[in-house]
């Protein structure tokens, strides 16, 4: 079985994303939800690391987490790193990868 890592930019990525909507919605609702799919996609790629699409960078894939966010990452050996934590409505030539 495969262990989960998140990059510190990545970790950093996800914590903002979910404090802007906890202050943009003025509840933690959206947040609660995001956080829920990002558990269930950590699971998925842990039982099989391949599901997730192949990015145009070598080596990276993402799932969607929901139709405004991915989650791109690699596997090395048994671990699954998360490398970011990305807003799909954002420019893609941005992505820190």
């Amino acid at each position: 079985m495969f262990q989960i890592k998140w990059t510190k930019k990545a970790l950093l990525s996800f914590a903002d994303t979910l404090k802007y909507w906890n202050v943009h919605n003025s509840s933690e609702k959206y947040s609660r939800k995001l956080r829920k799919e990002v558990e269930k996609k950590e699971k998925l790629i842990v039982g099989n690391p391949s599901v997730g699409s192949l990015s145009e960078i070598e080596g990276v894939r993402y799932v969607l987490v929901d139709r405004n966010f991915s989650m791109y990452y690699r596997v090395h050996r048994d671990t699954v790193e998360v490398l970011a934590f990305w807003d799909n409505r954002r420019d893609p030539e941005k992505l820190p990868v």
